[in-house]
């Protein structure tokens, strides 16, 4: 398997590159940094301040990809999904595509300071999250499994980097 993260609009090079280790350290496999792209203005909602995972999905699908290839892309913009105010991330197992919000696993976003490190570690449990629900992997009971479903972002803390004793010999055989 190889696992591509790609930035979708402005996306810190450093962040990437720390998010590229992060997800390499989890997975054990080839990742790396793809090219981005600009998001288009169909993705975003009226007001302009929230992008439609859906549409994300598809132009990330459209970007082509190997067959055992996942794709991720990162976004520093606020997702959304029909009848959910927003969503940190979203996958689609059928094509191997997922997309990941910064936006609200950064503390300034709640008006708090800083803490680089804790940004990068939720921003890597849900890139993990959504890469194990790419390759079938459904919400986990556990809530301390990376695939325990985040209601809000106490659940993305309190969950860990890894997976369970349930879900990690699934994650084996998928890999």
């Amino acid at each position: 398997m190889k696992i591509t993260l790609i930035p979708l609009g402005e996306i810190a090079f450093s962040v990437m590159v720390e998010l590229e280790k992060r997800t390499n350290r989890v997975f054990r496999c080839p990742v790396e940094i793809g090219e981005g792209f600009k998001v288009p203005n169909s993705a975003y909602d009226l007001q302009g301040d929230r992008c439609l995972a859906s549409k994300l999905l598809d132009e990330i699908a459209g970007t082509g990809r190997e067959r055992e290839e996942r794709v991720v892309g990162i976004i520093d913009v606020d997702l959304y999904a029909p009848g959910l105010n927003f969503v940190f991330g979203v996958a689609d197992a059928l094509r191997g595509v997922a997309v990941v919000s910064l936006s609200r696993l950064r503390q300034e976003y709640y008006g708090l300071a800083p803490q680089d490190g804790l940004f990068l570690e939720r921003a890597t449990k849900e890139i993990v999250h959504e890469i194990g629900h790419t390759l079938g992997l459904e919400h986990c009971d556990d809530p301390r499994c990376v695939m325990h479903f985040s209601n809000g972002l106490a659940d993305t803390d309190w969950k860990g980097v890894g997976f369970c004793p349930h879900c990690s010999p699934k994650m084996e055989f998928m890999l």
